[in-house]
């Protein structure tokens, strides 16, 4: 068992139960303007966010300025020949620490990132150099849940389920795997639910599942892509929405 220091402890639990808001937009989404994360998280703030999920240490240090909430930081690093692409390496860990970030979100599959070593083993080096920061494993499955939790991170989410072998949707909520996350997991972390939930009934389920709290993200800061999802199932999913959005 992982023993928290009285913040961290404080951060757990102002996220019980609650929405935490997903603010990413990319540069190149149509609702783009140099302010538009600032203004999202204001909305989190109006909306009674207890959290936020930033990316870039650029949004998160903005961020920080503006909410003593807990911030989830993260660093995408997009590349055609990585799978890997969350946080992958102790470079952008640094950044997003410097950044302000409350909890380090990292890939911890078993995949293999850019330095030729398994994503999950970020995890054991972010608990060397940053013993106080609270971890957060995004995964495909309970299996990788588990052995994340067992390498020292304090929660994680299945917020890379889409990306496994055969995922059952790449647009839905993957809820069968979130229950058996939450039973594989208990006594040794919490498990936050991520991907696709894109209703507040979605987000109720998630927590009568067992999660800690609810990731939402591009259902309410990313009308295109809601759009898209209204328009992909009426047009009988002839354009689906990307895997890397």
């Amino acid at each position: 068992m992982i023993i928290m220091n009285e913040k961290n402890k404080k951060i757990i639990e102002a996220l019980k139960n609650g929405l935490i808001l997903s603010c990413q937009v990319k540069k190149s989404d149509p609702l783009y303007f140099p302010e538009v994360i600032e203004k999202l998280v204001l909305c989190g703030e109006w909306g009674d966010a207890c959290g936020y999920r930033i990316n870039t240490p650029e949004n998160i240090s903005k961020i920080r300025k503006i909410t003593d909430k807990p911030i989830i930081g993260l660093w995408k690093i997009n590349s055609e020949t990585e799978d890997v692409f969350i946080t992958p390496t102790m470079k952008e860990v640094d950044e997003i620490v410097k950044a302000g970030a409350d909890i380090l979100a990292v890939d911890a599959t078993d995949r293999m990132n850019s330095n030729g070593k398994k994503a999950y083993e970020i995890i054991t080096e972010i608990r060397k150099k940053y013993p106080e920061h609270l971890i957060l494993a995004d995964v495909r499955n309970a299996e990788e849940a588990k052995h994340a939790l067992e390498l020292g991170a304090h929660m994680a989410a299945p917020t890379l389920y889409r990306f496994g072998d055969n995922p059952k949707s790449t647009d839905s909520p993957d809820f069968e795997e979130l229950a058996k996350m939450v039973q594989v997991c208990e006594g040794l972390g919490l498990i936050i639910m991520e991907g696709k939930i894109s209703t507040p009934e979605e987000a109720i389920q998630s927590l009568y599942l067992g999660a800690h709290a609810v990731v939402v993200g591009s259902a309410i800061t990313r009308p295109h892509l809601t759009t898209l999802r209204f328009t992909s199932m009426m047009n009988k999913y002839k354009r689906k929405i990307p895997l890397k959005y």
